[in-house]
């Protein structure tokens, strides 16, 4: 039987008429880019795709490209309309002309691009995130965390190359005020697909060692509006609203304000700003205690110069009551100075009648002391002497039977008693199981010696 076949070539070019007869000319299609490449020719390479909304699954693929005379146009008018770089998981709007080639296959050759979608679209994801930070109620935590009176101990979340970071160190030190700042950089990237991740992760750093800090500052320095759209990022939004100090943002936006600015604590449009914001509450507390110090010094003059009036007051007032207490305490001093020597004398005296009384007393108790002891003395050498007798004859008898049981226990009388001795090579034999057939072994009898051998058992 003779199939009907075509070949490949030929399918290929009919699919090719198909394609020509149904989109004769350029097509505006909506997608998403997965992938952008460019070659050292400069001609751009895109992959395009199409997802569900709700399982969020790729439904839909097409292999793009687009000339280099043609992308050179193409990506500055893109970038400047959208402030955004044209890149991979961004969704555009291109125009495009269905190109089928029999070797290559399907393409979607782009002529033409509408910014104003992308446009729409970055609005709608930053109003997303937006959206879902108010449903799960974080939005405002941040901004409900107190400010430090003196914000003086700052973690610094920036890239260490940025110009705008070394502008808010030197507008930190150089003060002209004088006020020490205490300051630590926690490193990130702040720009491109990695920032979000490195921020994020920043923050979890100093998140470690929030309890060395008052606030955190996160600040950038200006760019493009291109390279500040990693700032609209959910999870750099989430991580501020859940952060326990402070946010402070000094990212340099000129005219927009990105969602990490509407939920930080306090934003502000450069790194410079937000050194000054710093300085100018640390030294707007100073001028505060300068100003109580001063209504201070103030209130203790008044209060001095009140309690001196006082005391002049109870100087007059009291003054001749002092002089007349003074006359009177003049006179019974000389009273007691008369009366004084008379005193004395008699005391005297009586303290030496008490001393002669206790000579006396002295002069008698050692002598009742001494025959006291003697008696005592006399009892205790009574009972010395029975006690030692009584010792004595106890060992004696300890003795006399210790002596009874060795005698007893002598191997002589042992073996007077009927017991014998057994050696094997000079060694008493104790136990049995160690005597094998054919040993020589002595027994020792009261009265000599006898040699034996060890008969094996018959079986």
């Amino acid at each position: 039987m003779t199939k009907n076949a075509i070949s490949l070539l030929e399918l290929n070019s009919q699919i090719k008429d198909v394609l020509q007869n149904s989109f004769p000319g350029a097509v505006w299609v909506r997608a998403e880019i997965a992938e952008l490449r460019e070659n050292r020719n400069g001609h751009c390479y895109l992959d395009l795709i199409e997802k569900d909304e709700k399982s969020d699954q790729i439904v839909a693929r097409v292999k793009a490209m687009i000339w280099s005379y043609t992308y050179r146009m193409l990506k500055p008018y893109f970038e400047t309309s959208t402030g955004r770089a044209l890149s991979g998981g961004i969704k555009v709007m291109v125009q495009g002309n269905l190109e089928y080639q029999e070797v290559y296959g399907l393409s979607f050759v782009i002529r033409d691009i509408d910014p104003t979608y992308t446009l729409g679209d970055l609005e709608q994801r930053r109003r997303e995130v937006l959206n879902r930070l108010e449903q799960e109620g974080v939005i405002k935590m941040n901004k409900e965390l107190p400010l430090p009176l003196i914000a003086q101990r700052i973690a610094v979340i920036s890239s260490p190359s940025a110009a705008g970071y070394e502008d808010f160190i030197d507008q930190l030190k150089s003060n002209q005020y004088g006020i020490r700042f205490y300051h630590k950089l926690f490193p990130a990237i702040m720009q491109g697909d990695q920032a979000p991740q490195s921020i994020t992760a920043a923050f979890d750093k100093v998140f470690e060692h929030s309890h060395l800090f008052d606030v955190v500052v996160l600040i950038r320095g200006g760019g493009a509006s291109v390279d500040l759209l990693c700032f609209d990022d959910y999870w750099i939004a989430y991580h501020i609203t859940q952060f326990p100090l402070p946010i402070i943002t000094g990212i340099g936006h000129e005219r927009d304000i990105s969602v990490a600015d509407l939920v930080a604590h306090t934003s502000m449009k450069t790194p410079t700003a937000v050194a000054e914001f710093l300085v100018s509450g640390a030294n707007q507390l100073l001028e505060q205690v300068d100003e109580y110090a001063w209504h201070l010094q103030q209130m203790a003059r008044s209060r001095l110069s009140i309690q001196k009036q006082k005391l002049d007051r109870l100087t007059y007032t009291f003054t001749p009551g002092v002089t007349a207490m003074l006359v009177e305490k003049k006179h019974q001093l000389k009273r007691y100075t008369e009366i004084l020597p008379q005193k004395a004398k008699k005391y005297i005296s009586e303290q030496n009648e008490r001393i002669g009384t206790s000579l006396s007393k002295l002069s008698i108790w050692p002598e009742r002391l001494i025959s006291q002891n003697m008696r005592e003395l006399d009892g205790f050498q009574d009972v010395f002497s029975k006690k030692s007798r009584l010792l004595i004859k106890r060992e004696k008898e300890h003795l006399s039977f210790v002596e009874t049981r060795n005698r007893l226990n002598d191997p002589a009388e042992v073996l007077k008693r009927g017991y014998t001795l057994t050696f094997i090579n000079g060694e008493v034999v104790k136990d049995s199981a160690k005597l094998k057939p054919d040993d020589v072994i002595t027994t020792r009898f009261r009265d000599g010696m006898a040699t034996s051998r060890i008969i094996p058992k018959k079986t």
